[in-house]
């Protein structure tokens, strides 16, 4: 991505965060958030009540209280079971609600923002990012999990860490003691020695565990490049057939999945080192707050069933507190899918912005019923010149033929007047009340129903199933007209020459104002391409025609020639 990209339209992570919040359909989410919040405050409520049975517990065994322990134990159990009720009402019912209700919403607007203004096609035009429909379909869930987590979690951390820092604060008393003649009173101190080590803990996992965050980023880039590959062998698996490239593709995917694999035992190098550091240092976290607790219990400040609350709020306080470094491998993944949608983002709104820059070629609404351009500059996206076409004119009815050796910009010229070629200069008006059709080389042929193929991109409902059998046999498909309600991968199991035809089909259904082909019969024989020609006349009688061709046989069907020479570079 180039660094006027990333400056200019690349938005930051909050504003990839704030759209939803404070969107109209936000109230869910922020009555779920509101709620999870509420059960997250309980929960720490029935925790320290737990903590304080746990003691009781202690104390009555202790004291050989007999009455009053199976009370106690049974309360403490209580409170275990409401305990994990709770936990799993918040993080699970609460928290996948809100994640449902956030991607939903984040999915739609990314796939508004990818389907307006062309700019999924500006997108892979110009290379701007890659794998944008997995960006879309996999890390938008990833972002919002990792979000949510990283958002919520210093909130549960904190209301935990407070809480139970109380309790140690009141059960640690003040230490007392003398050294090199002087006496010192330490309140609380246990408080100090749970966060010295959570403080250690976080350090050497950031100096450990810090090259994750480019691993991670890394990951999404090589497990998205692997998928795409094996996405183009499925779907042009009979091209690769006949070139019998199945060696070749295998050695792609297997040069793909190198990478993957290299990045994974970095991946696991570096959280191994990570874990390890961390294990050795929690290893005499076990005993340490019993050894703290020691000198004031042997002193009676405290009962037996205190220092077993003192160790229960430790731990409480440990494990809290070490969401932060459990969450430096969420974190650096976190960051990772959050720059993928960043950049996602920025190259949609640059094809937004292109589409309404006025310094390139603009396509300006008329009233007049005719297509006219007094001449365009065409370049390339980087600037390269290539061609400068005479002014233009195409009214309603009329029958063009662009002809032009190749490299001349004749499909760019199209692509120009179809809106989806910002790059150059001038203008060009559009009837506004006219329908315009383009048949490019390849068609684009959905999945599903063959009628829904052929209406694309209306509806299939728009047309009755007679004009579609009309169609097909006019454009010599009569074979296909049985299976207008057969769902199938089309664009894999027609031909080339099949495609083309269904292609002509949906212009004589659809009867465009304008309709544009080219190349549109680059597959099909000649014969069949005159049968075509004739047709489009025949039934498209007012509708304009203008065809990019090589072929000198379609002169005739064309009452205008449109010449563009090839020009030298500038």
């Amino acid at each position: 991505m180039s660094s006027k990209l990333k400056s200019e339209y690349r938005p930051s992570i909050w504003q990839l965060i704030k759209p939803y919040w404070t969107s109209k359909q936000s109230w869910k989410g922020w009555i779920l958030l509101t709620l999870q919040l509420i059960l997250m405050f309980t929960i720490t409520y029935v925790a320290v009540w737990a903590n304080k049975l746990d003691g009781a517990v202690v104390d009555a065994m202790v004291e050989r209280k007999w009455d009053g322990l199976w009370q106690v134990i049974l309360m403490a159990m209580l409170a275990g079971l409401l305990s994990s009720i709770l936990f799993l009402v918040s993080s699970f019912l609460v928290g996948e609600s809100l994640r449902y209700q956030w991607r939903s919403w984040l999915t739609h607007y990314f796939i508004e923002k990818w389907t307006r203004f062309h700019a999924y096609y500006s997108i892979e035009r110009d290379g701007s990012v890659d794998n944008a429909d997995q960006r879309i379909s996999e890390d938008i869930e990833k972002f919002i999990e990792s979000t949510l987590t990283l958002v919520i979690g210093p909130i549960r951390v904190t209301v935990m860490a407070v809480s139970f820092t109380m309790v140690l604060w009141s059960l640690s008393g003040t230490l007392e003691f003398s050294m090199g003649g002087y006496d010192f009173a330490i309140p609380g101190y246990i408080v100090y020695i749970v966060y010295a080590y959570c403080i250690g803990d976080l350090l050497i996992t950031h100096y450990t565990g810090r090259p994750l965050i480019q691993l991670f980023n890394k990951r999404q880039t090589v497990e998205a490049n692997f998928r795409y590959l094996g996405m183009q062998l499925r779907e042009n698996a009979e091209q690769i057939a006949f070139y019998h490239g199945g060696d070749r593709e295998q050695q792609r995917l297997l040069s793909y999945f190198e990478g993957i694999k290299g990045n994974w035992r970095s991946r696991i190098a570096t959280t191994a080192k990570m874990m390890f550091a961390r294990n050795v240092y929690d290893l005499p976290s076990t005993y340490l707050p019993t050894l703290a607790a020691l000198p004031r219990y042997l002193s009676g400040a405290i009962s037996l069933g205190d220092v077993t609350r003192i160790a229960g709020a430790f731990d409480r306080v440990k494990q809290s507190l070490a969401f932060f470094p459990q969450a430096y491998v969420s974190f650096a993944e976190w960051k990772a899918v959050s720059d993928r949608l960043r950049n996602l983002l920025a190259a949609i709104n640059k094809a937004t912005d292109e589409h309404a820059d006025a310094a390139n070629i603009a396509t300006i609404s008329t009233e007049k019923p005719e297509i006219y351009s007094s001449g365009l500059t065409l370049t390339r996206p980087n600037g390269q010149h290539i061609n400068t076409t005479t002014a233009i004119r195409i009214q309603a009815g009329e029958k063009w033929l662009i002809r032009g050796p190749s490299g001349a910009g004749k499909s760019t010229l199209i692509r120009a007047i179809a809106g989806i070629w910002p790059y150059g200069q001038g203008e060009i008006s559009i009837p506004q009340h006219q329908e315009l059709m383009f048949l490019p080389q390849r068609s684009y042929i959905p999945n599903g129903t063959l009628k829904a193929a052929l209406c694309y991109p209306n509806d299939r409902s728009s047309f009755t199933d007679q004009a579609c059998i009309d169609v097909l046999s006019q454009v010599r498909l009569e074979h296909l007209t049985s299976q207008l309600s057969q769902e199938d991968r089309w664009q894999q199991k027609l031909s080339g020459g099949e495609q083309q035809r269904l292609a002509f089909a949906r212009a004589l259904l659809q009867k465009p104002d304008f309709l544009f082909l080219d190349e549109a019969t680059s597959a099909i024989d000649p014969k069949t391409e005159q049968v075509l020609y004739t047709t489009l006349l025949e039934q498209l009688p007012d509708s304009a025609l203008i065809s990019v061709a090589h072929r000198e046989s379609l002169e005739k069907f064309h009452g205008h020639i449109f010449e563009l020479d090839a020009e030298q570079e500038n």
